[in-house]
């Protein structure tokens, strides 16, 4: 079969994408179908089928099997974005005052929104959430608003880890990789690429009349740093569903607490206050923490109610899994509420999470048929051939393109993950690094969708006003990859020269 051929379903996802005609789901469902057939095509020589005007009962089944697997790996990603949706309704529904950051240094406060306040939402629940929370937080500040909606757009930058690391998780499994190995692997990207968004953002508040001392960029680049450890330790030895939330959690308990201590109503009392708005949230990463460190539970919850249905494919813990949690401290907090006011909230939420359940359903599939088809090797083998030793170059760029093009750090991980290990064979490049790689730059370059854009016009009041904000908040995409396209020259190039 030829390239062309072979390609043809990415080529025209990528093509309705860039087109804004329409939908992620539409382009997908059209991308999904054509990777179906390529899929049988391709594999019907391989049952027996040397002609292809009959289509035997083997090439079928191979079909269904290939099916059931992609369904079955979407689904671990589609339990979370149900459950963190409802949790995040129910939250809302209850009341539950926002904490509220003081603003006697607004320079500390930006930061706290944007690198700490705003990742810790979108980590915990996802789906834009994150900007939502930063963006409630900057509008009070008396910052321009086109400089505030790119500030917010920094929300984003731990979407790697956003609705608990659904997309890192479904990236994980397409190659067939621990959540916890590709996790720890991203995380150490962070290290990297966090102070290296630092510039964009003391521009942009340097637009806003904000000043930065030289300690005051010294403590942010020890911030960002001492965050990167966090997310790593917290990936590597507790649970990489909690590396944005835990990480983001304990420096703004760190960041925030002493101010707490300093409060007029006295440590206690401040304390007190805070925990009425973060029980849920410390309920949650408190139930995920036991499960997984707290023997004898800890083995417990690891050897019941262990869904298996594809003999080792992606196992499921349901005592452990995210979405369980989400859906137990959702319910506690529906208790509390009239049973209609709860009923429409469960009704709207699952209406919610139709759209997004359905299009990592579609992407996922899609990569999983593509993979068997073999497009994804055929791909990178003609990339090797055209670009040579510097094919390699263009991984963080086709990571950061698939994110920004679907929004959606798990569209873009099925999409490109299959691609971009073929893409870095015989590079140098480590396989788990090329997908660190793939995950980071099209998990962080979601901002730059139109959709998040659109979306943080609304949030600050702004009409027509997208291109002003998209010309701000580039140089974050920007920075992003050209702090990737670093490592991997500076990786791929020295295991070259430790050849020579």
């Amino acid at each position: 079969m030829t390239l062309a051929f072979h390609m043809m379903p990415l080529l025209g996802t990528i093509l309705l994408l860039a087109s804004r005609r329409v939908s992620l789901l539409t382009a997908g469902l059209a991308g999904m179908t054509l990777a179906f057939v390529t899929m049988i095509v391709a594999q019907a020589p391989l049952a027996g089928m040397p002609d292809m005007s009959v289509l035997n009962m083997e090439a079928l089944t191979m079909a269904a099997v290939k099916a059931g697997e992609g369904a079955w790996l979407a689904w671990h990603a589609m339990s979370i974005i149900a459950a963190g949706l409802l949790f995040h309704r129910a939250y809302e529904a209850r009341g539950i005052p926002a904490a509220a950051i003081a603003q006697e240094n607004r320079r500390r406060a930006v930061f706290v929104a944007c690198f700490l306040v705003g990742p810790f939402a979108e980590s915990v629940t996802g789906f834009g959430v994150g900007l939502v929370v930063a963006l409630a937080m900057l509008r009070h500040m008396g910052l321009p608003p086109v400089q505030a909606a790119a500030l917010g757009l920094f929300s984003q930058v731990l979407a790697a880890w956003g609705a608990m690391g659904v997309g890192t998780r479904v990236g994980a499994e397409l190659i067939g990789v621990t959540f916890t190995e590709l996790g720890t692997a991203s995380a150490l990207l962070m290290a990297v690429v966090l102070p290296c968004l630092l510039p964009v953002f003391w521009g942009l508040i340097h637009g806003c009349g904000l000043r930065s001392t030289l300690r005051d960029r010294t403590t942010d680049v020890a911030l960002l740093l001492c965050l990167a450890g966090l997310i790593w330790l917290t990936n590597r030895f507790v649970a990489p569903e909690l590396g944005g939330g835990l990480a983001t959690g304990v420096l703004l308990v760190l960041v925030e607490g002493p101010r707490l201590l300093r409060s007029d109503a006295g440590p206690r009392v401040a304390m007190a206050g805070l925990m009425e708005r973060l029980w849920p949230y410390v309920l949650l990463i408190a139930a995920l923490m036991a499960t997984r460190l707290l023997p004898p539970l800890s083995d417990w919850t690891g050897r019941w109610l262990v869904l298996d249905p594809f003999g080792g494919l992606a196992p499921l813990a349901l005592l452990r899994h995210p979405a369980t949690w989400l859906v137990v401290i959702a319910a506690i907090l529906l208790a509390g509420l009239p049973a209609s006011k709860a009923g429409e909230v469960v009704r709207g939420s699952l209406r919610a999470a139709l759209v997004p359940m359905a299009a990592t359903l579609v992407f996922v599939e899609f990569a999983a048929f593509m993979a068997a088809s073999g497009g994804a090797a055929m791909f990178g083998q003609a990339w090797r051939e055209v670009a040579g030793r510097f094919a390699v170059l263009a991984t963080p760029v086709f990571g950061g393109a698939a994110g920004m093009l679907t929004g959606s750090n798990t569209a873009s991980n099925a999409l490109m993950m299959h691609i971009q290990l073929s893409l870095a064979a015989e590079s140098g490049l480590p396989p788990m690094l090329t997908a660190a790689i793939q995950t980071v730059s099209g998990s962080i370059c979601t901002m730059l969708t139109p959709g998040r854009i659109v979306l943080a016009a609304g949030l600050v009041g702004l009409q027509q006003a997208e291109g002003a904000i998209y010309r701000r908040a580039l140089p974050i995409g920007l920075a992003t990859i050209l702090s990737l396209l670093a490592v991997v020259v500076l990786v791929a190039g020295g295991k070259a020269w430790s050849l020579v």
